[in-house]
């Protein structure tokens, strides 16, 4: 999965009303993780404009401006972020880290005050990330901790360009998706609802990025070519892993022996594994993060299809709310998008 399928982080929001030992110790690094990002942020025209800037980086730096124009044009409200830029030492902003329990696809969920519960924490520092995780590993979790090149504070703060950002091998292509991913996150967001915000910044950003580039580029050009081809390789992957999630739900759903569904568990994770060219193979908690990132894609294209153009699509979106579905962290999302779809048709 690549790295720029990132997840929505609160980190000011939850340090100011967090309580609780889990939550308070988190709510600590997390406020002064995104204090040391504010101190250290530089506006981005003086990293383009300093001579020691690294010339790849400059000229990112400055394709900012043209995504954040098409943002805008497309009904992005951009809301003053990436006018900064914070270098990060390191293959990520963040760690974040997903538990799952090892017979069910059952996120552990963690809740705040005001900004309601996330089936992931994000820690600034990988080693707290690690001790945490162990410590979900003693409680009988199974978990997954990986770095994230971005984040966003959904509209709280104005967000800098990180330097994770900038993927030399990907160019304007990743850094395009990754922005358009995160300003998704600053327009659509619904409190406790992580599986909907994240498929449908991830399925926006996704088609918003082709768009970008057939227009910066060109339909017929290289780039738009090339990032078809990373976005089919993406898909046929997450074809195989949906395969591979509604067969486990079945085992683990089933009345078999825990012994059995370990065993059967074991057989499919393995299969998966060889199949994608893995060396090992994914645990509940990896799964469980695809499942976040990529439900009701089939219901967010006909959405699409139905609203048109982006504003109208993006329009819809942001009329979504917790009443919209019928328990905090609900998937599938297809009913709240199929809410969507009508409030386009009735337009």
């Amino acid at each position: 999965m690549r790295s720029l399928l990132v997840a929505s982080a609160v980190a000011f929001a939850v340090a100011t009303a967090a309580s609780g030992c889990v939550r308070a110790r988190y709510a600590v690094q997390a406020g002064f993780g995104q204090l040391d990002l504010w101190q250290r942020a530089r506006p981005r025209a003086e990293v383009i404009a300093d001579p020691d800037t690294d010339p790849a980086t400059r000229a990112l730096l400055i394709e900012v401006d043209r995504v954040l124009a098409f943002a805008r044009a497309s009904g992005l409200a951009t809301r003053g972020n990436y006018d900064r830029y914070v270098p990060i030492a390191g293959e990520g902003v963040v760690w974040f880290v997903t538990a799952c329990r090892p017979l069910a696809f059952e996120p552990k969920l963690w809740r705040f005050p005001l900004v309601g519960s996330f089936p992931y924490l994000g820690w600034f520092d990988q080693r707290d990330a690690i001790a945490f995780a162990r410590r979900l590993e003693r409680a009988g979790w199974e978990v997954y901790v990986r770095p994230v090149a971005a984040y966003s504070t959904g509209g709280w703060l104005r967000d800098p360009v990180l330097s994770t950002m900038l993927d030399p091998g990907r160019g304007v292509r990743g850094l395009a998706n990754t922005l358009l991913h995160e300003l998704v996150h600053a327009n659509v967001l619904v409190p406790d609802q992580s599986v909907f915000n994240e498929s449908v910044a991830t399925f926006v950003a996704d088609a918003m990025t082709a768009d970008y580039l057939a227009q910066r580029f060109g339909a017929a050009s290289d780039e738009l070519a090339q990032y078809r081809r990373e976005l089919a390789d993406e898909r046929r992957a997450g074809e195989r892993l949906r395969r591979a999630v509604a067969d486990l739900d079945a085992v683990y759903r089933s009345d078999a022996p825990e012994a059995v569904k370990r065993r059967r568990k074991r057989r499919l994770l393995r299969a998966l594994a060889a199949d994608l060219g893995w060396g090992e193979p994914p645990n509940n908690a990896y799964l469980m993060q695809f499942r976040t990132y990529h439900a009701g894609f089939a219901a967010l294209a006909r959405l699409r299809r139905a609203c048109g153009a982006w504003p109208r699509v993006l329009e819809a979106l942001r009329a979504v709310t917790p009443r919209d579905f019928p328990a905090p962290q609900h998937e599938p999302i297809d009913a709240a998008v199929a809410a969507s779809i009508g409030r386009c048709r009735a337009d």
